[in-house]
C-alpha cells in the first residue's frame, strides 16, 4: 500500500483517481470495515484506485494539548490494517487549526484537487470548520460522487471507537474484540523488570514497555499472545501493580508458554484474548504461585476454545500462530 502526506496548502499533481473512504479510523474496528468494503468495491467498479483519507495528528491533541490522548490503535497499525484489509494507497492530511478552520467549500475543493471521484463516510460524518459540513452538504457539491453507510450496529447499539475504548479500559476484552473483528494488542519494547517470577516463582515473564499511545486494559490476568518475530506464542499476561509485592508502577508483563528465546529490548506486540481474574493480594510467595499454576492452566483453555477467532486474527496481522503444550 502506498502512504501519501498531504499538506492541505500544497496538493501534489499526480495524484492518481481514487474511491476514497473518510474517517479518523481509530481501530479499523468492524464499523469502519463496512466502509472500507463499500470503497473497495466501488474501486473496482470504477477501475480507479481504493483509498483511505484519514488526519494526524489526532484532532483531540491539537485543540485540547493538555489532555492525555489513547488510542486503539496508533498510525503505523491503522496504515498495516488498512493495507491488510485491501486499500491501495492511505491519505494522511496533516491537521492543524488552520485545516480545521477550512470552510465547507474548501474542504470539497482539498478532494477535488486530491482527484478523489468517489468518497464513502458514516451517516454521522462532519467536516470542516465547527463541524458545519455533514452528509448533506457533502451530497450538495459536484466534484465526486458521495456513498453514506448508516450505523453499523451490534446489540441495536452503533459499533464505533467510543464505545469499544471503555471496555478495554475495564477488561471485557472479547466484547471489545468481537467488535472491533479481531483481538485487541499494545506495541512496545521488552524491558527489564523485577525478574521476581524467574527467581522467586519460576515463572518468568516479559515486560512490556508499553507505547504510551496505546489504551491499556484493567488490572488482571488474561489469557493472550506474545507476538515475537512474526509468531504468536499463547500466553499468560497480567496487567497490574502486583499487590503481593506493592508495586507502584502499573507494568504489563506476559508469562509466555514454552518460550526460551531471550528478547530483552526487542519490539513485540501483546494481545488479549479474554481476562481471565481480576488482581488479588495473596499472602506470600506459595498461594501467589499456585495461583499462577491455575491461571496457566485456565489461560491455554480459553486460548483453545477460540482458536478458529485466534486464527482469524493472526490471518489479519500476517502471523503464524506456535502451538503450545
Amino acid at each position: 500500500m502506498e502512504v501519501i502526506r498531504i499538506d492541505y496548502n500544497h496538493v501534489q499533481e499526480d495524484l492518481c483517481k481514487s474511491s476514497c473512504c473518510i474517517g479518523f479510523f481509530d481501530g479499523l474496528h468492524t464499523g469502519h470495515q463496512a466502509l472500507l468494503e463499500n470503497c473497495i468495491q466501488v474501486a473496482k467498479e470504477k477501475n480507479v484506485k481504493s483509498g483511505l483519507i484519514t488526519f494526524d495528528p489526532d484532532p483531540w491533541k491539537i485543540f485540547f494539548p493538555e489532555r492525555v490522548c489513547r488510542h486503539i490503535t496508533t498510525l503505523d497499525d491503522r496504515i498495516f490494517l488498512a493495507s491488510a484489509m485491501g486499500i491501495e494507497v492511505m491519505y494522511i492530511i496533516t491537521f492543524s487549526k488552520d485545516f480545521a478552520a477550512l470552510d465547507v467549500d474548501a474542504f470539497h475543493m482539498l478532494l477535488h484537487k486530491m482527484h478523489v471521484s468517489y468518497i464513502t463516510c458514516g451517516f454521522d460524518f462532519k467536516y470542516a470548520s465547527k463541524n458545519s459540513g455533514n452528509v448533506q452538504t457533502l451530497k450538495a457539491q459536484n466534484y465526486f460522487e458521495v456513498s453514506v453507510i448508516e450505523s453499523v450496529n451490534s446489540k441495536n447499539e452503533k459499533i464505533s471507537s467510543s464505545r469499544i475504548e471503555p471496555l478495554i479500559q475495564s477488561g471485557k476484552m472479547d466484547l471489545a474484540n468481537e467488535l472491533l473483528g479481531y483481538m485487541y494488542s499494545i506495541e512496545g519494547v521488552i524491558e527489564h523488570g523485577f525478574k521476581r517470577g524467574s527467581t522467586l516463582l519460576n515463572f518468568p515473564t516479559a515486560n512490556l514497555g508499553a507505547n504510551p499511545d496505546y489504551l491499556v486494559p484493567s488490572s488482571g490476568v488474561y489469557a493472550g499472545f506474545v507476538c515475537v518475530n512474526d509468531t504468536l506464542y499463547g500466553s499468560m499476561i497480567n496487567v497490574g501493580n502486583n499487590p503481593t509485592f506493592e508495586n507502584k508502577k502499573v507494568s504489563i508483563e506476559a508469562h509466555i508458554f514454552d518460550f526460551d528465546q531471550d528478547i530483552y529490548d526487542q519490539k513485540v506486540r501483546f494481545f488479549f484474548l479474554k481476562k481471565t481474574r481480576n488482581e488479588i493480594r495473596f499472602d506470600g510467595f506459595e498461594s501467589l504461585k499456585k495461583q499462577l499454576e491455575s491461571d496457566i492452566i485456565t489461560c491455554k483453555k480459553v486460548i483453545l476454545k477460540e482458536s478458529s477467532y485466534v486464527n482469524e486474527t493472526a490471518k489479519l496481522w500476517d502471523k503464524k500462530v506456535f502451538e503450545f503444550k
